[in-house]
């Protein structure tokens, strides 16, 4: 059976969620669902659902936290693999471009509708959740990773030197997310050297998980950023790591206090 990957939002509203009805012609049409799409090739989930959220909902939204472990579901139109996340509006007013109707309601009181049974375990996991003291953090500080197979090895466990790889990659997308990508540094003529990283490894993961990577900036002093990483799969951590840089120009050490202090100032933002 032909194998679909589908992000999808729980978008929260103080202890409401946002329903929306297939529209007429779509697969599925008039069942009711947690707004998402497909996830292309290679993608971050989160970054799924900004895209699609922005093309149904047309508004831009800020994506959380993983709700619960991907739920795989048998459709006549293909098995369903579907990842689900927080999330949060930044406008109100919504722009129906892919549903029929929404609906604003607890978990409890959407229940009796029409839903996708894929829905049907997210609406279980919210009814024991308080919505109301739920808090979605920059998505600027989260990266999610599917392990491929090729970083496997021979045992079927994914290998020690992928987890440095994944710290980059959430590393390369923050600073992205917070203005301060590598092509902006290096136009500048600035370089980032890694001074130290490491890991330390708790539990292993196999190919086709789901690793979840959150950030945080853990030291900024004059010269020298250190941050951590800590890497969950289904709700378990699997690896902790943290990595420390500097920053050169002309083979001469910058001051973030005094050359680079706009920066400086968007890290203090994520400081634990």
């Amino acid at each position: 059976m032909k194998q679909i990957h589908v992000a999808a939002a729980v978008i929260v509203n103080h202890d409401q969620i946002l329903a929306g009805q297939r529209a007429s012609g779509r697969l599925g049409e008039g069942a009711w669902e947690l707004p998402g799409g497909k996830i292309h090739s290679g993608e971050d989930p989160r970054e799924t659902l900004q895209r699609e959220i922005k093309e149904e909902l047309g508004v831009a939204a800020v994506i959380g936290e993983r709700v619960l472990p991907t739920i795989v579901h048998p459709y006549p139109w293909g098995e369903v693999h579907l990842q689900v996340f927080y999330a949060r509006l930044r406008q109100t007013t919504l722009t129906p471009n892919a549903h029929d109707q929404f609906k604003w309601g607890t978990p409890q009181a959407l229940a009796d509708l029409a839903w996708l049974p894929a829905a049907r375990p997210v609406l279980a996991a919210l009814a024991k959740v308080d919505l109301s003291q739920l808090t979605i953090d920059d998505p600027a500080q989260l990266y999610t990773h599917t392990v491929e197979y090729y970083e496997t090895d021979r045992m079927g466990i994914t290998h020690h030197s992928n987890y440095v790889r994944w710290m980059e990659a959430a590393r390369t997308r923050f600073l992205a997310a917070i203005g301060w990508d590598y092509r902006q540094f290096e136009a500048r003529g600035i370089i980032s050297p890694v001074v130290a990283v490491n890991c330390r490894y708790k539990h292993p993961t196999t190919f086709g998980d789901q690793v979840d990577i959150r950030l945080q900036v853990k030291q900024l002093d004059r010269i020298r950023l250190t941050l951590s990483y800590q890497m969950t799969c289904q709700g378990q951590i699997v690896c902790l790591g943290e990595s420390e840089h500097c920053f050169t120009k002309d083979q001469q050490l910058l001051r973030l206090d005094r050359d680079l202090t706009d920066f400086a100032a968007a890290l203090r933002q994520y400081q634990a």
